[in-house]
């Protein structure tokens, strides 16, 4: 299987619509078996998401997406890891690991955010 990391240097680039580079590695039994950079730079977004379709991404593991690109992927069958921060080798480790967890997974799952909270103060109480 093939994942996509867009880089910035050796970390994550924090939004995918401007990296300059991605890294393409395959997986195979658990293990990275491969790895390729590609350049990015003066690539349109829709041609993007047709270059991970030509590779054959299955997986975008990726910082800040736009929901233009974000939508134009999942709609090729790649898989969005979206919301995602830190070294390219950390991030490579917990994904083969089965240990990634995005920072919008954390929402699904229960975190409240400080909207939520901010409600829940105010429940009952009346303005002046």
């Amino acid at each position: 299987m093939k994942i996509a990391i867009p880089m910035f240097n050796s970390r994550v680039s924090p939004r995918f619509d401007f990296a300059a580079k991605i890294l393409i590695a395959t997986i195979e039994s658990g293990k990275i078996s491969e790895r390729q950079e590609y350049a990015l730079t003066n690539i349109h977004q829709i041609r993007r998401s047709s270059l991970l379709c030509e590779l054959g991404v299955k997986v975008l593991i990726c910082g800040g997406i736009s929901s233009f690109c974000h939508r134009l992927i999942t709609d090729n069958g790649i898989r969005v890891i979206p919301m995602i921060q830190g070294e390219i080798e950390e991030v490579l480790n917990h994904y083969t690991s089965g240990n990634l967890i995005s920072s919008r997974e954390h929402k699904i799952l229960g975190k409240r955010n400080r909207c939520q909270s901010v409600k829940r103060r105010w429940k009952g109480r009346t303005t002046r």
